[in-house]
C-alpha cells in the first residue's frame, strides 16, 4: 500500500535520500559531510559516477593556456583537471526543488536513480531554519560556510559562466558538476577549511525533528509538490 502523506512546507523543500539509520541519525542533529576529495576517489577507484565524481571542487580546461611556474612557461592545458584551494574542503549534499516552479514531479529518471541514494528520504519542512541551524553549527565548530544550488555544465566546453562565478570567491568551483549529474537537482553545504587528510566531519545542530518528516523513498518521489498561496508555503503530497 502507498504511504500516504501532506505537509505544508515553508518554502520549498530539501529532501534527502538515504537508508532509515543514516537517516534518523540526521534528524537527531548529526550533518555527516564528506570531503571533496572522497567523492574524486569514489570514481577513480570503482567507477562509480553516480555518488563518485572525479571532477569534484577541481577546475577542468580543454583548451586553454596556462602559466607553469614549474617550467617557467606557458603551457597547454588541453583535457586537464588542476586541483584548487577548496578541492578538500567538506560537502553536506541534498536534493532541491527550483522555487520559482509552480508544481513539480519527479521524472522516471529520477525515481529510478534516486532510489540508488536509500530507501527512506527526510523532507526538510522549513527550509530556512534548516539552513540558519547547520550555520550555527558549522560556526561553532570553526568552518565557513556556503550553500547554494549545483549548476551543471557541458565538461566538453570550457564554459564562461563557472569560471566568473569564481571571482566571487573559488569556493564557488564545488557548486558546479557535469550535466551527467543533472537529474540529482542537488543542493549542498560547503565546509572550509578542507583537511585532505580527514575523511569527513560530523557536525551536531541538535535535534531537527520538529522542521523535518521521514517518509519512504518510494512515497516521496511519487508525490507532486504544488505553490499554494503568496506566503510561499508549499504542499507535498
Amino acid at each position: 500500500m502507498k504511504e500516504k502523506f501532506n505537509f505544508q512546507v515553508e518554502g520549498v523543500p530539501l529532501i534527502k535520500f538515504q537508508d532509515a539509520e543514516k537517516i534518523k541519525k540526521l534528524q537527531s542533529g548529526k550533518i555527516y559531510a564528506k570531503t571533496l576529495g572522497y567523492y574524486r576517489k569514489r570514481e577513480e577507484e570503482t567507477g562509480d559516477c553516480e555518488v563518485g565524481d572525479k571532477y569534484e571542487g577541481m577546475m577542468n580546461l580543454n583548451n586553454a593556456f596556462i602559466y607553469s611556474p614549474d617550467e617557467n612557461k606557458i603551457v597547454s592545458a588541453n583535457d586537464k583537471l588542476f586541483k584548487t584551494s577548496e578541492s578538500d574542503d567538506f560537502v553536506f549534499c541534498m536534493f532541491g526543488i527550483d522555487p520559482n516552479l509552480e508544481k513539480f514531479k519527479f521524472t522516471d529518471k529520477q525515481k529510478e536513480k534516486m532510489l540508488s541514494f536509500g530507501d527512506t528520504a527526510l523532507i526538510v519542512l522549513n527550509r530556512a531554519e534548516f539552513i540558519h541551524r547547520v550555520k550555527v553549527g558549522a560556526e561553532k565548530a570553526g568552518y565557513k560556510i556556503h550553500f547554494d544550488q549545483v549548476k551543471y555544465y557541458d565538461p566538453s566546453i570550457d564554459g564562461g559562466n563557472k569560471y566568473i562565478s569564481l571571482v566571487d570567491g573559488m569556493w564557488n568551483i564545488a557548486f558546479w558538476k557535469r550535466d551527467s549529474y543533472a537529474y540529482q537537482q542537488e543542493v549542498r553545504f560547503l565546509f572550509s577549511p578542507g583537511d585532505e587528510n580527514k575523511d569527513h566531519i560530523e557536525l551536531d545542530i541538535g535535534d531537527i525533528s520538529d522542521i523535518t518528516a521521514i517518509v519512504s523513498a518510494k512515497s516521496v518521489l511519487s508525490a507532486i509538490v504544488k505553490k499554494t498561496s503568496l506566503e510561499k508555503k508549499s504542499d507535498y503530497k
